[in-house]
């Protein structure tokens, strides 16, 4: 699987990239809980580190220097998570198309896992995230209120 990811975008030219998995700073997201761990520091003095839940941030920073498009299949750590579906460690493949729309993105996406899962003629269909609430829930995210997303919510078994 990783060769096939590897060698779909070395054919489009994106640049694999490799970023540090230990920071300074926990993940900036509230919902996302970071394993902390330590190391001697300078002087032998235990300094915390956290281990990243997505290498977002310096890839980030890659971009904002000028890197072009990239991409990096990275292990990542989340506390809280464990369970049937879920393990604190696991591998995330995260990449960035600078100046691309998300309709070709989401093309690419298609295209990624069709050579992923070595199946050309794998079918894709698109729908926009408004459409989805209209078509599954029955509602228009967009004018619904907090009442009609909660009721849509309980119908669905949410």
């Amino acid at each position: 699987l990783y060769a096939s990811v590897r060698r779909f975008f070395a054919d489009a030219g994106v640049l694999e990239v490799e970023t540090p998995i230990a920071s300074s700073a926990a993940a900036s997201g509230p919902a996302i809980e970071s394993l902390q761990t330590a190391w001697a520091g300078n002087r032998g003095v235990p300094e915390p580190l956290w281990l990243h839940t997505s290498p977002e941030l310096p890839m980030k920073r890659l971009l904002a220097g000028g890197s072009g498009p990239i991409y990096q299949i990275a292990k990542v750590f989340r506390g809280g998570e464990r369970g049937r579906a879920h393990h604190p460690e696991f591998s995330l493949l995260e990449w960035y198309r600078p100046g691309w729309g998300y309709g070709r993105l989401m093309e690419e996406v298609a295209d990624l896992i069709r050579a992923a899962a070595d199946c050309s003629a794998l079918p894709v269909e698109s729908f926009t995230y408004r459409e989805l609430f209209q078509a599954l829930l029955g509602i228009d995210p967009w004018s619904s209120d907090e009442r009609d997303l909660r009721r849509a919510a309980l119908r669905a078994g949410v």
